[in-house]
Formats: structure tokens, sequence, C-alpha cells
């Protein structure tokens, strides 16, 4: 592990962390942080972690549906285990690579620079907004090193079937049928692998104050995506039409010059060549969650 910076991965069980676990196992030394230690909502189990140089924070809960049905508890989560982060990173002289969210609500600027207002219209988007602050204020007031990455759609294999893009391959896929309820809202979808690149070269950003948009810098509407699947799958999808959500978010578009700048980051992989890796995946695997 000689000359390998020392990584804590908080959230090593999840999507992202496991991935990028995976693909970056031989470049860094990461001490992957799990659920095996414990409630870290909980101060007094942040005494058991190792020291690290740069910590990723991964970790909180992330359903819009659950935060909409319990806000009190789901806010309180996610910020009680954000301060206990920044507690550890302030002791330990640690840099923190924070992944946020889209966090600009229903009327952005298209395409959406990291100076547009944020607007928390769930508590899963306030509570990662009042995060952000919190880190700004760390980084301000304790000098805690910092890059804050706002992730747009994130998709890929392995991931959970109630995000779209995993569900529709799955419905696919297994023949059964999915509920659309408007074909028109378009997404800024961001592949995995781009992701983790990300991450991975956020370790190294050498300017700090860090605010950052990941994500492809295009919009496919759900028809589009739907279109895509099936060309690949060789398949059609079942759709059963249903009522249209009230005032959804239409459309969703980053803009990542900063992140081009900062990061000398750009996304690789295209929607098309996504979906084309994610159904090969399953195909393989017969991994049908």
């Amino acid at each position: 592990m000689k000359n390998k910076k020392k990584i804590i991965l908080i959230g090593a069980d999840g999507f992202i962390g496991k991935n990028f676990c995976k693909k970056y196992k031989n470049k860094l030394n990461i001490l992957k942080i799990g659920h095996q230690y414990g409630n870290l909502t909980i101060k007094k189990n942040w005494k058991k972690l190792p020291k690290a140089e740069v910590m990723i924070q991964l970790a909180n809960l992330n359903s819009i549906e659950k935060s909409l049905s319990s806000p009190n508890y789901f806010i309180k989560n996610n910020i009680d285990l954000l301060l206990n982060s920044l507690a550890y990173c302030r002791k330990n002289n640690c840099k923190m690579i924070y992944l946020s969210s889209y966090i600009y609500g229903k009327n952005p600027k298209i395409p959406t620079p990291e100076f547009q207002v944020a607007d928390g219209n769930n508590p899963y988007s306030l509570s990662k907004i009042i995060s952000e602050q919190l880190i700004s204020l760390y980084r301000d007031y304790y000098n805690v090193n910092s890059v804050i990455l706002r992730p747009f759609n994130v998709y890929g294999y392995g991931q959970s079937k109630r995000f779209l893009i995993s569900n529709l391959i799955n419905c696919i896929l297994k023949k059964k049928e999915i509920e659309i309820s408007d074909f028109n809202i378009s997404r800024d979808y961001i592949y995995i692998d781009d992701i983790l690149t990300a991450i991975f070269k956020s370790i190294y950003a050498k300017k700090k104050k860090l605010v950052l948009n990941i994500g492809s810098g295009k919009s496919f509407k759900i028809v589009e995506i739907i279109k895509i699947i099936e060309r690949f799958a060789m398949k059609k999808i079942i759709i059963k039409k249903t009522k249209k959500i009230k005032n959804p978010i239409q459309k969703t578009r980053a803009k990542i010059s900063l992140a081009k700048k900062y990061l000398n980051w750009k996304p690789k992989f295209s929607i098309k060549n996504g979906i084309k890796k994610i159904i090969e995946y399953e195909k393989k695997n017969c991994i049908f969650r």
C-alpha cells in the first residue's frame, strides 16, 4: 500500500461505493466503511474508525418518496451523519469529497450552472442543501478541505430497480409491465463509470472550495430512453400509461464546464453505450432485482 492515498469510504455497501471500491482497489488504499461499523449517525461509533487522508462521503438516505412520508427522520438522519463526518475530518485533517445531488428545483436555467439558486422542493434535496451549507461552514471556519459533487441522474449496472433505466431494462428482459406517467419528462443521465472517475479525480484536485455538477451535459426524454433500450434488447417494453405526476421537474441538463476545468474530467459514455453495457451485464449475470 506504499505511496497510495489512504481513503476512508463512508457508504461502501451502496451502489456507487461498491463500484468505486472494485474499480480503484489497486490504485488506492480504501478503508471500506459499511454496516459493520454500526449506525454512523451515532457519534460514539466513529471512535472505531481509523485515520485517513481523504473521506469519500456517499452514505445517506436517498429516496424522495420516503423523504416525503417521513421528513423529520429523513432530514435528521442525513444531517447527523454529515455532522459526524465533518467532525472526523476536522479532527484528522482529512479532505472530504461529498456526493450531493440535483438541488435546483423545478425551473432552473438550462443548462444549469452551479451558481443556480438551490431549491429544496422535497425533504431529500433539502437535506442535501443543508449538508452543503454545513460543509461550507467547516471549510471556511475549520479549514476542512472539501469537494462537493452534484451528480444528476446516475444509472448503471447493478443499480436498484427503483430507478428508471434499471427498472425499464429489468421489465423488458423479464417481460413485465411498467407504468409510465409522462413520456416527455427529460433528464440528464450520467453513467456510473463517469461518476466514479469524477470522484477519483476529486481526490487529487488542488483547488479548494469546489462545487461541481457531474452530468452528461445532455438531456433525454423518457420516450427516447425507451427506444434505445428496445433497440439493444431487441424487444418491446410493455407499458401501462398512468396519470401524470402533478407539477414535476420537466427537464434537467447540467452545465459541466467547471468539472472539465478543475478535474480535467468529461463523460466518456454516451447514453447508448451506457444502456448497451447494462443490458449485456444483466443478460450475462441473470440479475433481476
